[in-house]
């Protein structure tokens, strides 16, 4: 393999990483009923600067009035030349308001996570920050909502109408603005399914095993998975779990840390589980090789022709869809189907909070509705990048492979969209689950009760620390 391929495939491997610690979503909005506390209360008070009450809707040309006015941005990843954050939209903001500046800060993950920490609990936050939906992570919507860091955003016109915006929902309240999905689906090679005469994506459980079957008989392996990287279990699993779990109960993680539900509930996780066994069990994916293969194999394998398909993600689209060995072919993705019907683990990617004790909130609410708004130049510019997955707005039918995701933002926008579980969950169950699953197709004697009684005792281990 070229040096250059490996490096591609080095970077893809740790892109998957990020975006399974950094997303959720979930197509029903939620209010955390558990957490009765007013999200914006009982912060920072020490300062002497106190959160400012959110209007019913915001002053729609309070920069216009404001003077010249300076917005700071603090978000996380790596500048490059050109970059959207740090250059386009400064620059692009200047052009829409001459008296706005805006200054932004664009620090590495684990420095972004300590500096935020530190401008938090000194009362001195920048007006506006990254923060991820639900749970995830260290700058999670969630926990800062509820420590009374973040500003309703329900004025927003560019939230309105939208159907998948729990995971950035806290009791009732918008509290993150995000105009990007990633998407975890089934890749798979057209050519190989012509040949073991299937003639359509399968869009029942019985017929994606039957799939495999053709496929098995027709000497092809049907699945590749590089289930070394133990993380990329999560890539099918959780597809399951949105068939299986939330589609009849999308409120399943909030009961569980009420105690409403376990992972132990019968027809809940040990379904999905045991589904995702059989393909194991019929060496749909054959241990003996997934459990020696890293991430990066497995795409190489897929996209030289030596298996018909690879549970993977929107974020290594560019990766999988890569001319391979095999040449020229031409690529399919679809969700996993279920026994409960076709549903996607599509997850809402990081978004923009205001800051509670901004002297900008409507400043800072103007400024993102015109981003986010699908038809403005700050907009455009950001859908360019490539970098975001938008469900509306103008351009977003150009982004690269849409073709691949346009099924999955249309069962989002129908409300059959789910989020990535673990973003639900303290971090540590989902690596428990993995470890026991592992064990179970390795042949270490595991059985889905033990994964699932694991997945319990550790979920309420993490909860009570």
């Amino acid at each position: 393999m070229k040096w250059k391929k490996v490096v591609s495939m080095i970077c893809v491997t740790a892109m998957a990483l990020g975006m399974l610690a950094g997303c959720g979503n979930d197509s029903k909005e939620s209010d955390n009923s558990a957490k009765e506390d007013n999200a914006g209360a009982g912060q920072g008070e020490e300062d002497g600067k106190e959160a400012k009450a959110p209007s019913e809707v915001y002053d729609h040309e309070a920069i216009e009035n404001a003077g010249d006015i300076t917005i700071t941005i603090m978000v996380s990843g790596t500048a490059y030349e050109n970059d959207f954050e740090t250059e386009q939209l400064p620059a692009l903001a200047k052009e829409k308001w001459p008296n706005l500046t805006v200054e932004v800060t664009k620090l590495p993950d684990d420095n972004y996570y300590t500096s935020l920490k530190t401008k938090l609990a000194s009362g001195e936050c920048p007006d506006i920050i990254l923060t991820q939906p639900m749970y995830a992570g260290q700058n999670s919507c969630y926990s800062m909502a509820e420590a009374g860091y973040l500003t309703p955003l329900n004025d927003l016109d560019c939230m309105a109408g939208r159907q998948d915006l729990a995971s950035v929902t806290y009791n009732g309240d918008i509290v993150t603005a995000s105009n990007s999905i990633s998407i975890l689906g089934c890749y798979y090679n057209k050519d190989l399914f012509a040949q073991a005469g299937i003639e359509s994506e399968p869009q029942t459980w019985d017929e994606f095993l039957e799939a495999c079957k053709k496929l098995q008989d027709a000497g092809i392996q049907p699945i590749v998975m590089g289930d070394k990287d133990q993380y990329v279990l999560q890539f099918g699993l959780y597809q399951l779990a949105a068939n299986e779990i939330y589609s009849q109960n999308p409120d399943f993680d909030t009961q569980l840390r009420t105690g409403d539900t376990s992972f132990t509930d019968e027809g809940t996780w040990d379904t999905v589980l045991e589904m995702y066994k059989t393909l194991y069990d019929n060496k749909y994916i054959d241990a003996s090789q997934s459990l020696g293969y890293g991430a990066s194999q497995a795409i190489t394998d897929f996209i030289d022709g030596k298996a018909a398909m690879t549970f993977d993600g929107s974020f290594n689209a560019t990766a999988l869809t890569a001319e391979g060995a095999a040449g020229s072919f031409e690529r399919g993705y679809f969700p996993i189907p279920g026994t409960k019907g076709v549903y996607t683990a599509t997850c809402l990617g990081a978004g923009y909070s205001i800051y509670s004790k901004s002297d900008y909130i409507d400043e800072c609410k103007e400024l993102l509705d015109y981003w986010m708004d699908g038809t403005s130049d700050i907009w455009k510019a950001n859908l360019a990048t490539g970098r975001i997955i938008a469900t509306y707005g103008e351009g977003a039918t150009e982004t690269p492979n849409y073709d691949l995701f346009a099924p999955f933002v249309a069962l989002m926008n129908e409300g059959k969209g789910f989020y990535w579980c673990n973003q639900a969950w303290p971090a540590g169950t989902e690596t428990e689950m993995e470890a026991l699953f592992s064990e179970m197709v390795g042949g270490q004697g595991t059985t889905v009760e033990d994964i699932t009684q694991g997945m319990q005792d550790k979920f309420e281990d993490l909860l009570d620390d």
